[in-house]
């Protein structure tokens, strides 16, 4: 497949494709499924397993597992990211759970109390970590779905680093409030919401706002974005790109 006749929203990697035509390297599907399998596998440790500290360590291994599959997936092409952010900060706030939980086993009912705040200070620290070392979390599903340099155009670095900060902003009211009033009836309906509205708006309500003010977001990085068309004369941007 020609490179500039690549579709945008479909747009697979050169190298990718180059080793996939040429070594005939396929994906097995089995394999794509198991690693949607076990995306959220665990939190399903703590429904399974009654021993908390079993039930961290269950996760973590679980946690690494994912790590590993996503390796396998990036050599064969599938990721041009790997570790992706999202699990860097997975395998360092479970595993810092699991540490505690068997350190200090007596108290692990305090550690699983603060279970849901824990998860959600982490994320928030990850994905500001992430955007201060200008790799945002999104910015890595932006590159395995479009390529490195569609991913960089200024509409799209301006997204991943915007959904970054509101992640960031989400995540930490949510641990906020669940550490302040672990047993409140609303706490749950309020950060099941918050977090519901964050993920819809990364994934639907966002990009279509983008799609249709294509030109109204152009004109605010009007320079950049002809830097960058000059770096990529073969490629054009178009609101499906988001």
């Amino acid at each position: 497949m020609p490179h500039d006749e690549t579709s945008l929203i479909r747009a697979r990697r050169p190298s990718v494709v180059k080793i996939q035509e040429e070594e005939q390297i396929e994906v097995p599907a089995g394999l794509n499924f198991f690693a949607k399998m076990i995306e959220w596998a665990p939190l399903l440790c703590f429904l399974l397993i009654d021993n908390a500290t079993y039930a961290y360590t269950a996760a973590f291994g679980v946690v690494v597992l994912q790590v590993f599959v996503s390796y396998v997936q990036h050599k064969r092409g599938e990721f041009l990211e790997w570790p992706k952010p999202l699990e860097i900060i997975f395998v360092v706030v479970f595993g810092l759970l699991t540490t505690l939980a068997w350190i200090y086993q007596e108290s692990v009912e305090t550690i699983e109390e603060y279970f849901g705040p824990a998860i959600n200070a982490g994320l928030a620290l990850g994905f500001f970590v992430s955007w201060l070392l200008s790799r945002p979390v999104v910015r890595g599903y932006q590159v395995d779905k479009l390529g490195e340099e569609r991913a960089s155009h200024p509409i799209l670095v301006h997204m991943a680093s915007w959904l970054s900060v509101m992640f960031t902003v989400v995540f930490s009211s949510i641990a906020v409030i669940g550490a302040l009033w672990p047993e409140g009836d609303w706490t749950f309906l309020i950060c099941n919401l918050a977090g519901g509205g964050a993920f819809l708006t990364a994934y639907k309500i966002y990009p279509a706002y983008v799609k249709n003010h294509t030109e109204e977001m152009a004109a605010l990085y009007a320079d950049e974005i002809a830097e960058w068309e000059a770096k990529h004369p073969e490629l054009n941007f178009d609101g499906e790109m988001a």
